[in-house]
């Protein structure tokens, strides 16, 4: 039989080492790729152990993207902070690196969970009397047509578009050629004066593996220059500085001004 193939992620880090081992705001943004589970094991152990001595205005974290999903690790009030988005498993909080691990792996989610509701149930269930029962299930149904009916959670962050002018200055200023790196699966983005942008991902050889195609509207978000990515879900590009953009984790270094036309 074939050995499974070990999943691999990408971790970006910001105000803190690619060893999570030391923070600061000095620190510059790094990335590290196709690493393991061990590997990310490793990492947020050193995180938690540096977690407690983190001096502000140092907000460190670790962004971990894998087939799984998309997560962020906060090293926050002395400890690792979890969130997650676009992936089967939504949870969040203080939790320890085996935690952590193990959700970004996929494991231990919804088996757990329907254990431990059973087991509740068990225990809870001969105690009520026939009154009880009716008005919990009842309770229940409430809560799950309220759930059902609220609006969908965004993850992007709130942002004010921008008007024409200021609009048109910053899509000049920002238009130009950004990559995270040169080798396969590094990503490259061609943005174009009119709001236009191609994101390419390179495959062997600097060859295109895959393009796509968006439009971009100049905002702002958080007191900083961004671009709303115009789709279902509306992502940020965040302008780090005049070199660099951020884009779902990744940070983006500028290489060339006005984009060519892609081959």
């Amino acid at each position: 039989m074939n050995k499974p193939i070990e999943a691999l992620y990408s971790v970006a880090f910001r105000h803190l080492s690619s060893d999570a081992k030391k923070s600061g705001t000095e620190l510059p943004d790094a990335q590290l790729h196709y690493l393991s589970l061990k590997q990310i094991r490793t990492l947020l152990e050193s995180a938690a152990t540096l977690a407690p001595n983190v001096i502000a205005p140092a907000e460190p974290e670790l962004r971990i993207t894998g087939d799984t999903g998309k997560f962020v690790i906060q090293l926050r009030a002395g400890n690792l902070n979890f969130v997650s988005w676009s992936s089967a498993k939504k949870t969040g909080g203080k939790l320890t690196p085996a935690q952590i691990v193990a959700t970004i792996a996929g494991e231990g989610s919804d088996d757990d969970e329907r254990q431990s509701t059973s087991s509740g149930a068990r225990g809870f269930l001969p105690s009520m009397n026939v009154g009880m029962m009716a008005v919990a299930i009842v309770a229940v149904n409430v809560f799950t047509i309220w759930f059902m009916l609220q609006p969908p959670r965004k993850l992007t962050p709130k942002f004010t578009l921008l008007s024409p002018a200021p609009a048109e200055r910053l899509l000049t200023e920002v238009a130009g050629v950004y990559e995270t790196g040169g080798a396969p699966g590094d990503r490259r983005l061609e943005i174009k004066p009119d709001g236009g942008i191609q994101r390419i991902k390179f495959g062997p050889n600097r060859a295109p593996a895959q393009k796509q195609s968006y439009t971009v509207k100049a905002a702002e978000a958080a007191g900083k220059p961004a671009l709303v990515l115009v789709t279902k879900n509306q992502s940020l590009i965040t302008i780090n500085d005049s070199l660099s953009v951020i884009l779902y984790g990744d940070t983006y270094k500028r290489i060339a001004g006005m984009p060519s036309v892609t081959r």
